[in-house]
């Protein structure tokens, strides 16, 4: 039988491993094309406005965002957003406000880039810029 210390000892350890756990992650969604999905990071933190254009990464089978300066990075999509093929266009389908198709020119807010990354991803996935992690708030561009 263990003894009160020692079963407190681990009930802490496996709190503290539960709680690092738990944080903000990435995951990746389809083949192609592949995207990167949130998970943990919410709404509520800081809304800088992005403005570019989506971008599809034959390489590695990614989408990527380019800002109107030219950067390139890796978008990180909201929970719950998917992959789409809509003829010869790939794109995603964000919850609460459709499909978002490559070429296409849109606005949304988001914060940094992303703690962590799946490691099976193809190495262009994630261009020199880094990722950039979006809110759902997106709006297209005319």
């Amino acid at each position: 039988m263990k003894t009160p210390w020692a079963m407190a000892a681990a009930v802490t350890l496996l709190l503290t491993t539960s709680a690092c756990g738990g944080g903000k992650g990435v995951n990746s969604a389809g083949d192609d094309p592949r995207i990167l999905v949130h998970h943990g990071y919410g709404n509520d933190w800081p809304k800088i406005m992005y403005v570019g254009e989506l971008v599809y990464d034959s390489a590695g089978r990614c989408l990527h965002f380019r800002s109107e300066s030219g950067e390139t990075k890796a978008p990180v999509w909201p929970e719950g957003t998917k992959p789409v093929l809509k003829g010869d266009k790939r794109g995603v389908k964000i919850p609460g406000f459709g499909e978002l198709l490559e070429g296409e020119k849109f606005n949304t807010g988001g914060a940094g880039a992303a703690e962590q990354t799946p490691k099976n991803l193809p190495s262009s996935c994630i261009p020199k810029g880094g990722t950039i992690v979006f809110n759902a708030d997106v709006k297209r561009q005319r």
